[in-house]
């Protein structure tokens, strides 16, 4: 048994300091990528803990929301229309998560949100493109379909609820902080982008919207994830620069720079923290902040760099 497995099945004295400790243990020792019904679980419960997420009733709610049936027609058709492309080349996924699963879930979840939607301080859409590929680590990691279900709830409404808005503001935010990250951390490349006309949300886009789950390999997404839902999903403005430097040389050598971007390169999560985590004493704190509430304010409003 692995420390952080006895540590997590041992009842915390002080839940603020047992959360430090468990973020300080990802860190430091990491969780396994091995696909193990053992190994599947203790992810699943490391970022429940982490994010707060109770399991309580979990699998009696995720029932009576499949009971509903599909949701309105234009949203099911928009569901349809994404899920039978999640990952299509990735055949470890493909052999764990069915197309189904994931239809089921983005389903409850459009249901859900209809049924919330007076009560939520933001008003998050019942489906948005890309909610597939941001769904599909959840599946992936999870024992079971209303436990990636409660995880995902959580990831939508309370941690990146702006992503998830009719207009994508969080995403277009996020794009803009990239651009303002990038000038600050390699000037040169950040030129290289706007000689060439390439914005944020040009190049920036998917891995924002997704959290980079839209990048490959994804045992490699799952490390990532484990370390924002230790330290917060902000940094994974951080990780994409991170991509971005790890490629500029052929970046600035291109003809063809946007074929380079639309699929990054695989990616070493290793690399990528260190050099995300790295970045940050280049970061002025204000803009910190906005990495830190353009997750979750929609009213934040960020000039241009």
């Amino acid at each position: 048994m692995s420390n952080i497995s006895q540590f997590i099945t041992n009842p915390p004295l002080l839940v603020q300091s047992s959360l430090s400790q468990l973020r300080y243990m990802v860190l430091s020792e990491g969780l396994p990528t091995e696909l193990g019904k053992n190994q599947l679980r203790l992810r699943c419960y490391v970022w429940s803990i982490l994010s707060r997420t109770s399991m309580e009733n979990a699998t009696t709610t995720y029932l009576q929301l499949v009971s509903l049936g599909p949701p309105n027609a234009a949203v099911f058709d928009k569901i349809k229309n994404d899920t039978g492309r999640t990952f299509q080349t990735d055949l470890t996924f493909k052999k764990r998560v069915s197309e189904d699963a994931l239809i089921r879930c983005l389903s409850c979840f459009a249901w859900q949100t209809q049924q919330l939607q007076p009560s939520l301080h933001i008003e998050v859409s019942t489906y948005v493109q890309g909610m597939n590929v941001l769904l599909a680590p959840l599946v992936y990691s999870c024992p079971t379909e209303p436990m990636a279900f409660q995880l995902f709830q959580t990831l939508c409404y309370n941690i990146i609820p702006t992503y998830i808005t009719s207009n994508l503001i969080g995403v277009r935010n996020g794009a803009k902080l990239l651009e303002i990250c990038l000038k600050l951390i390699d000037p040169k490349l950040s030129k290289f982008f706007t000689d060439n006309l390439l914005t944020g949300e040009i190049y920036g886009m998917s891995s924002i919207l997704t959290l980079s789950s839209c990048n490959k390999p994804l045992d490699q997404v799952c490390k990532l994830w484990d370390f924002m839902f230790a330290y917060g999903f902000h940094m994974n403005i951080l990780f994409v620069v991170a991509m971005l430097v790890k490629i500029r040389g052929k970046i600035l050598k291109s003809d063809s720079p946007m074929n380079l971007l639309k699929n990054l390169p695989p990616f070493d999560a290793d690399d990528i923290i260190r050099l995300g985590v790295g970045f940050l004493p280049k970061i002025p704190s204000n803009i910190y902040k906005m990495l830190v509430d353009h997750l979750t304010n929609p009213s934040l409003c960020i000039g241009k760099p």
